[in-house]
């Protein structure tokens, strides 16, 4: 039923703009803290640069989501039709422009901090492991 595949579109589009700027984030503040701050992350497999690394990618894949997880939900819980209404949105954008121009931009972070809350731990353990898993097999820097 399609009722099933309600925000699919928005649920798609978000974890691939997540996963995609954790990851390069990742990298790239690590690069970028070990050269900017040798004094205080000299060590490039350090955990205070891992760490650090992390919560700021997770900052930046939970703004660029945020929007999108709004949406999703919002598609995802709008109330069912009446037979022969109009649902509330007719699709993502739809619901982007509605709340928008009802609630103004800010509506896009709503529940911005419960959700980095949750990310940020999640993003610190597993990119932490994974990139500490793939020195010790590989001898390369995994991330």
């Amino acid at each position: 039923p399609p009722s099933f595949f309600s925000g699919g579109t928005p649920t798609i589009i978000r974890a691939t703009l997540l996963s995609s700027a954790v990851l390069g984030c990742y990298s790239e503040a690590k690069e970028q803290l070990h050269v900017m701050f040798p004094a205080v992350f000299g060590n490039k497999e350090g955990i205070p640069l891992m760490f650090t690394s992390t919560m700021f990618a997770s900052f930046v894949a939970n703004s660029v989501s945020n929007p999108f997880d709004v949406v999703k939900s919002r598609v995802q819980n709008m109330p069912k039709p009446e037979a022969g209404k109009a649902a509330m949105y007719t699709g993502m954008i739809d619901c982007f422009s509605k709340s928008v121009k009802g609630e103004g931009p800010a509506i896009l972070m709503r529940g911005f901090t419960p959700a980095f809350l949750k990310l940020a731990p999640y993003t610190t353990i597993s990119l932490i492991i994974t990139d500490k898993l793939t020195k010790a097999y590989t001898g390369k820097a995994g991330l």
